[in-house]
């Protein structure tokens, strides 16, 4: 039997299985593993550059190199100077106005202001010197050289004008304030204030070595002898004539050093005559002793 199962199966055609095409898995993109971070890790990240520490340079102080200080004649002068400027036409307005109060009071009045805003404000704004600066030949300089802040030539050449500005207006509200007059009392505040400042700012002068006020300490400012550098251009116009007023101031100068210089003269022959007085009555008076005993 078995034969003839295996005879009967050699005819038949032995069905094969067919071949199914095996789906190719595509290729997925995987997203990268995360990585873990560290505590430290996260410092160092989220930690930002250091910025550069600006580095101050220190301020300059003292009187600069090739400048010599204004002497007291200097000083002398361009306060005067200024002083007439500034406060000559305000004057004959106040005296004026005791007996007329017309339209020339009004005009000078006017006039004095004006002269006071060039004086003060303007042309230290052109120049960095008032007129009497110009008449005695100095200007102010900061530290390095430099020509002095605006707002310092404004506040100390305006110190003294506030001043008696303030003296005014004590004098003349003081009499009538009331003790509910706030406008009144304010006023008496502001001009006791600057009165007290002139006052402050001279006391600064006097015990100075360098002759510097209260502003001029604020701004490191000094007060120098004005020297034109070389090659400089002379100026024209208003401000050549300004310049020119120098001459007058150096004149003034030389007068006020000759009187000065003739006075010591004196003076020291003076005190040479006293001492050879004195030595001549030293020699005489063992004389004259000697000379009385010998009488008795």
């Amino acid at each position: 039997m078995g034969l003839l199962d295996k005879a009967g199966n050699v005819g038949k055609t032995e069905d094969k299985p067919k071949a199914v095409a095996k789906a190719i898995p595509k290729a997925v993109a995987k997203a990268p593993a995360s990585i873990a971070v560290t505590p430290e890790a996260k410092k160092v990240v989220s930690k930002k550059p250091a910025k550069a520490k600006k580095v101050r340079t220190p301020r300059t102080t003292g009187l600069p190199d090739g400048f010599e200080l204004a002497s007291a004649m200097n000083r002398s002068i361009s306060w005067w100077i200024n002083f007439v400027v500034n406060f000559s036409v305000l004057f004959a307005a106040l005296a004026m106005t005791a007996n007329d109060t017309g339209v020339t009071t009004t005009i000078l009045f006017a006039v004095s202001g004006i002269m006071i805003i060039l004086n003060v404000i303007v042309i230290p704004l052109k120049t960095g010197r008032t007129i009497g600066h110009f008449v005695s030949r100095t200007k102010y300089i900061t530290a390095s050289g430099d020509k002095a802040n605006v707002f310092h030539s404004v506040l100390a050449n305006t110190v003294g004008f506030f001043a008696l500005m303030g003296v005014i207006v004590v004098g003349i509200v003081v009499s009538d304030v009331e003790t509910d007059d706030a406008v009144g009392i304010t006023m008496i505040a502001i001009g006791v204030i600057f009165i007290i400042l002139w006052f402050v700012n001279r006391n600064f002068k006097k015990n100075s070595d360098m002759d510097q006020g209260l502003y001029d300490l604020i701004f490191s400012a000094y007060l120098v002898k004005h020297i034109p550098a070389e090659g400089e251009e002379a100026a024209s116009g208003i401000w050549g004539r300004l310049e020119n007023a120098g001459e007058w101031g150096d004149k003034m100068i030389s007068k006020r050093e000759a009187n000065a210089k003739k006075s010591e003269e004196k003076a020291a022959a003076k005190a040479k005559k006293a001492e050879e007085a004195a030595a001549q009555e030293s020699v005489d008076e063992p004389k004259k002793s000697a000379k009385k005993s010998k009488d008795e």
